[in-house]
């Protein structure tokens, strides 16, 4: 996974957005998780919700 910085400018609400988005658009008949697309797609994102679980 790469690296996220721990300034990141990006809001809670955006990031939980923009995985509403991600997850409307993610093709399901993938064998691949939803969220471990996104982790690998969006890890600053990723990790900013991990942080607020």
């Amino acid at each position: 996974m790469k690296r996220v910085s721990s300034n990141s400018t990006i809001t809670l609400q955006e990031v939980e957005d923009h995985y509403q988005s991600s997850r409307e658009n993610y093709d399901i008949e993938s064998a691949e998780s939803h969220l471990a697309y996104y982790r690998e797609k969006h890890p600053e994102y990723y990790a900013l919700l991990l942080q607020n679980i």
